[in-house]
């Protein structure tokens, strides 16, 4: 390497770069190009000046893939003899605040350049030159890390601010670089990328590396020790605490990390080896293991991130896991997980596993099977009891022939459960059935008034797909000494955060006298039916759906107490109150009726009621029948469904009283 070529690499491999006009010169030289495999110079003039200055000019500067034009360095002090170049308060003008100076011993072929800027910033480079090898050291003291953007790829996260202390060592020959040392610490230092998909702020790091470089290959030991900071990665989020030490070998075209260690902050120490193709962005393999891993802060930042809106994103988890994966050929090939003592919660109560144990080793060719259990949990508020499942694991086909789950006094069986990936997405099915469920303990669990009986019932084939939840056939249960039928049951999206449900109900023959009671509403004696058809709920809200209510057919005891015709009156509000007569109501406390009938088509938030017309506008809710008879009349048709919801609510809260007339 020439003396002209070791003057411009130390120089130029600080600048930011812009066009500049020169002073008036006195003698003018053009120097020959400089060319190397991984630097050029094309275009050199230097102007000597008056008084010992000096200016350079470079047309065309390229340093790796980096590539600047007109460049103009002027030196207030220049030197040049058949011993020495030097260059004394040298200054670029895209850097103007960043003075050097310059020396270059043409017979020891040795160079040194110092930069020092406001305050105590220093860059001290010295560099050696021989017939075919070259060696460059540099000492750097609070240096600016954003002075490193300009020769960095674009593309990539770049440096903003932050100060760099430290040593680099550079060594090569005319090929180019074949050793690169660096030992730095890093001190709120930022990056960013122009997406802003990729940044970082107030970064402290201890970063040490060693590469060598032979036939075409990269060969780097590297440890990183991030100590604080922030890292936004999208869509991960993370702060430090973290250390890497690895083996990376680079080709040009693939990555291959050995040897990986990590020092997750918050999780535990994962090995890694890997290998990576840069120019198809594609994983050909790797492996990752760790034992002991703490799955809470596992989870929360580094799995929710991935999960979007939902359950899971609502969710917490704690507890221990070993894990082992292989990946090959496209696909993971080997997933060994074992839990211990987990918990998963979700934060909005719709479920929870306390004690979850489970031995999961998965292998792509071969049937595994898997053990899971749990001490306790809940669903939507209701507890379930210990359970245990087996589950036979081919691929991504997995089959759990029965299991069953404790709730309360009851218990919730599964049959021949399926699931299994194809065309890209999960898809599952089971039957099952519920075992008798008394309704108390059931009211209690979640949040309802107290409800005497049993609940029990059939599950028909249920089958999810392409995130819609499908029951073909009709659900059965037995509740109110009578029978409700579920059919056309659909749920678009349970587990996302708007789920909407669709399906009819069939009610028929419940007792009203305990269905009453468990609602605080009065007395009734009877039987009811009541049919909704077109049920259309949004996040489990009601938005749609036609309902009717009407007393059974058959001979029974008919009576209605003074108190539930005054809270069904009140469900009209003032001015819509049934028509009960002030006397009467004075003198009896019960009351025969001959039918009870009562219409809702809820559309755009707005109820349609009706019942058995009567003269006018008005309509019957509860029509009159045997001694003493009282008729409860409707006059409004069209209801706010909200307003009629609180209206229900006080009355059973508060046993709100009738406007008697």
């Amino acid at each position: 390497m020439s003396s002209r070529a070791a003057f411009f690499f130390l120089v130029c491999i600080f600048v930011a770069l812009q066009p500049a006009r020169l002073d008036a010169a006195q003698i003018e030289l053009s120097v020959a190009d400089v060319i190397s495999p991984s630097y050029s110079a094309t275009g050199i003039v230097v102007t000597l000046l008056q008084h010992g200055a000096a200016d350079l000019r470079i047309a065309v500067l390229s340093i790796s893939e980096k590539k600047w034009e007109k460049l103009h360095l002027h030196c207030a002090e220049f030197l040049l003899s058949s011993q020495k170049v030097v260059c004394r308060d040298g200054k670029l003008d895209a850097a103007p605040a960043l003075p050097f100076n310059f020396s270059y011993d043409i017979d020891t072929q040795k160079a040194e350049l110092a930069l020092a800027a406001k305050g105590k910033e220093v860059w001290k480079i010295q560099a050696e030159f021989q017939s075919r090898l070259w060696s460059v050291n540099a000492v750097l003291h609070q240096a600016q890390a954003s002075r490193l953007a300009a020769l960095l790829p674009e593309g990539m996260p770049l440096p903003t601010k932050g100060m760099l202390d430290g040593r680099l060592e550079l060594h090569g020959n005319k090929q180019g670089i074949t050793v690169a040392k660096a030992e730095l610490q890093i001190d709120k230092a930022a990056i960013s990328d122009t997406s802003g998909l990729h940044a970082g702020e107030n970064f402290q790091a201890r970063l040490q590396l060693e590469a060598t470089h032979t036939a075409q290959i990269w060969n780097s030991r590297i440890a990183l020790d991030w100590q604080s900071g922030e890292l936004f990665w999208q869509p991960l989020y993370l702060h430090g605490g973290h250390a890497l030490q690895a083996e990376i070998q680079w080709d040009g075209k693939q990555i291959k990390v050995t040897h990986a260690v990590a020092e997750v902050n918050g999780v535990g120490k994962l090995g890694l080896d890997a290998q990576w193709d840069v120019a198809d962005t594609r994983l050909i393999e790797a492996s990752l293991s760790g034992s002991n891993l703490r799955l809470a802060t596992l989870f929360s930042d580094y799995a929710k991130p991935f999960f979007g809106e939902g359950a899971m994103a609502e969710s917490e988890m704690s507890g221990t896991a070993d894990l082992n994966w292989q990946y090959s050929n496209g696909a993971t090939q080997l997933l060994s997980l074992q839990i211990q003592d987990a918990a998963l919660i979700n934060d909005q109560k719709r479920f929870a596993l306390r004690g979850l144990n489970a031995d999961i080793p998965w292998s792509h060719g071969q049937i595994t099977q898997a053990h899971l259990s749990f001490a306790s949990g809940s669903l939507w508020g209701m507890p379930l009891g210990a359970s245990s499942v087996d589950m036979d694991m081919h691929g991504l086909d997995f089959t759990i022939p029965d299991a069953s789950l404790p709730v309360l006094d009851g218990k919730l069986s599964i049959h021949d459960f399926h699931l299994q990936h194809e065309q890209d997405a999960w898809r599952w099915e089971f039957s099952g059935g519920l075992t008798p469920l008394s309704m108390p303990p059931m009211s209690a669990a979640l949040g309802w008034p107290e409800m005497q009986g049993t609940l029990s019932g059939m599950i028909p084939h249920v089958s999810y797909r392409d995130k819609i939840l499908t029951v073909d056939g009709a659900l059965l249960f037995r509740i109110f000494d009578g029978t409700i039928v579920v059919s056309s049951l659909k749920l678009d999206d349970p587990f996302g955060p708007v789920p909407r449900l669709f399906g009819n109900l069939d009610m028929r023959e419940l007792d009203l006298g305990a269905l009453t009671q468990a609602f605080s509403f009065g007395n009734v004696q009877g039987r009811i039916d009541v049919g909704v058809k077109g049920l259309e709920l949004e996040n489990w809200q009601p938005v749609r759906f036609d309902a009717k209510v009407a007393s059974s057919p058959g001979s029974y005891r008919k009576k209605i107490s003074q108190k539930a015709v005054q809270n069904i009156s009140a469900l009209g509000g003032a001015g819509a109150a049934a028509a009960v007569q002030r006397s009467v109501m004075r003198i009896f406390e019960n009351f025969g009726y001959s039918r009870i009938i009562l219409s809702c088509v809820l559309r755009d938030g707005v109820c349609a009621m009706d019942g058995e017309r009567s003269e006018g506008n008005s309509y019957f809710i509860v029509k009159g029948g045997g001694i003493p008879a009282i008729n409860v009349m409707g006059y409004n048709h069209e209801v706010d469904w909200d307003e009629l919801l609180n209206r229900l609510k006080r009355v059973i809260k508060n046993n709100a009283k009738a406007v008697v007339q």
